[in-house]
């Protein structure tokens, strides 16, 4: 157990890539589907829609980035970003598709241990 506690903060970095990397297959996914099948009701909403998701990219890679090298101002974020990863897997999880209830259950767990491991006494102090 004392070795997953000391690899914690590593642990904690792999999440976020992986969340990081899930954002982008899926942004990339929807955009690739969505100009095949022509699904595009307003061009603006389309284009903002896919310009925020990248924005969220690379806000949680640069999140990653700083919280590897254990700068303070990425903890709360690495948090925000962990329950949001809890709101995401929710509705997932519910869907009747074995690979999104999957997904779902994957991005659920990153999220839930990512909190855990980050609120570690030990994690947290060294942010502090």
């Amino acid at each position: 157990m004392s070795k997953w506690i000391s690899k914690s903060l590593s642990i904690c970095y792999f999440i976020i890539i992986f969340q990081g990397i899930s954002l982008l297959v899926y942004t990339s996914i929807a955009f690739v589907g969505a100009l095949i099948t022509g699904e595009i009701e307003r061009v603006d909403t389309f284009v903002s829609e896919n310009l925020l998701y990248l924005l969220l990219i690379f806000s949680i890679l640069f999140i990653a980035k700083n919280f590897k090298k254990i700068k303070r101002a990425s903890f709360t974020p690495f948090l925000l970003i962990q329950l949001f990863a809890l709101i995401i897997a929710w509705p997932l999880l519910q869907s009747d598709k074995l690979i999104t209830q999957g997904l779902g259950l994957l991005i659920g767990i990153s999220g839930l241990l990512g909190i855990v491991l980050g609120l570690l006494p030990q994690n947290r102090n060294k942010f502090m």
